[in-house]
């Protein structure tokens, strides 16, 4: 069991860091790398478009496609491939297991509650948090933020949800992103789009409308390449991909809930067990029994096991988070906790769809 850490998106966020002269532990990406060095753009935009995996352009879209034309690359995300984890990194140039932001909800013991960390709400109760709550438990600098600090002008742009740089749609994130692009002094932006992700959770990454929006995305994404200014380079990628699930509620399972101290937590796809002391000697075997070879569990002190989540030094928490045992799907099956059962679409696991992420560089880089 070993995650690809060679060949990542922290990689490309290396050559973002590197390229502006902010420091890194990693290499960079090779293609990225070229790109830079080619044609010395003076503004970056770097898209993350939700759930955009590599696996779904190739299916969805015609070879001639933007998205497709101008694929440089195919990466593995971080682990586990799932939102929290994967912009957090690209933001921040740090693994998972650096950053500590591991998972949709983390068990935050001073709390005694599963918090979602991008919501600041309680997963399985009603508590709200201080919006900073995250951050100040977990704090990251993220790449635009370090620009900005060091006089190189960076900025944002978001979905209609957020509270800085919202955008109603996918149109207005781009025109918002190209406004931006168009003054002088912008060095970077970063655009981040969800629309997709939330689609395929809803109805499956398979179902006609996903194809229809990607098209969509696609065709809006290739008339925006060529209105920024000419020294302005364009980076596509994705924190993730997803495949159809199937749903175990663990809630309706009371023999296995007998087993937990805790509600669990982390993901549907990457699971993490608090364990009753006195019943931890027999989870794994009551575990494979009930799930077999779907999952692979190991105890969340397995070197291996903490591996998944990156290498560098561990945050402070990290070994808190992971509870007693870890769960890895390795099948489409997802395990539930009296939520998420409706979901056709989801991610986090250790499949190749759910972890290879596209590297889509315009303009391309020239023989």
């Amino acid at each position: 069991m070993k995650w690809d850490y060679e060949h990542n998106l922290l990689n490309v966020s290396a050559s973002l860091h590197r390229w502006y002269g902010l420091p890194s532990e990693y290499d960079g990406n090779r293609s990225v790398d070229a790109w830079l060095n080619q044609h010395h753009f003076r503004t970056i935009i770097a898209l993350l478009i939700d759930g955009m995996g590599t696996e779904i352009l190739k299916p969805k879209l015609k070879e001639t496609s933007f998205f497709r034309t101008f694929l440089s690359d195919s990466v593995s995300t971080v682990y586990p491939p799932t939102t929290t984890a994967a912009t957090t990194s690209f933001l921040t140039g740090k693994s998972p297991r650096e950053n500590g932001w591991l998972g949709w909800n983390q068990y935050f013991a001073d709390e005694d509650d599963q918090i979602i960390l991008f919501r600041h709400h309680s997963e399985y109760g009603t508590a709200e948090y201080p919006d900073d709550f995250a951050e100040r438990h977990l704090p990251i600098r993220k790449i635009y933020d370090d620009l900005n600090c060091h006089g190189i002008k960076a900025d944002s742009v978001w979905p209609s949800w957020a509270p800085h740089n919202p955008s109603k749609d996918y149109e207005d994130l781009l025109n918002n992103l190209l406004q931006k692009a168009s003054g002088f002094e912008m060095r970077f932006l970063y655009g981040y789009w969800d629309e997709l992700d939330s689609y395929m959770h809803a109805y499956g990454p398979s179902s006609p409308g996903t194809k229809e929006m990607l098209n969509d995305l696609d065709a809006a994404t290739r008339a925006f390449a060529e209105k920024p200014p000419e020294d302005t380079g364009l980076l596509i990628i994705a924190d993730h991909g997803q495949i159809d699930v199937q749903s175990y509620d663990m809630k309706n399972d009371a023999e296995l809930c007998s087993f937990f101290r805790k509600a669990p937590s982390l993901e549907a796809r990457t699971v993490a067990f608090f364990i009753r002391e006195e019943k931890k000697a027999a989870f794994p075997e009551f575990f494979h029994e009930r799930f077999g070879d779907q999952f692979i569990l190991k105890p969340s002190s397995d070197p291996e096991a903490q591996a998944m989540f990156g290498p560098g030094r561990p945050s402070e928490h990290f070994e808190a988070f992971l509870g007693d045992y870890l769960a890895f799907a390795v099948t489409p099956l997802q395990l539930c906790y009296g939520k998420g059962t409706d979901l056709r679409g989801n991610h986090a696991g250790m499949m190749h769809d759910e972890a290879a992420v596209p590297v889509i560089l315009y303009p391309e880089v020239s023989e």
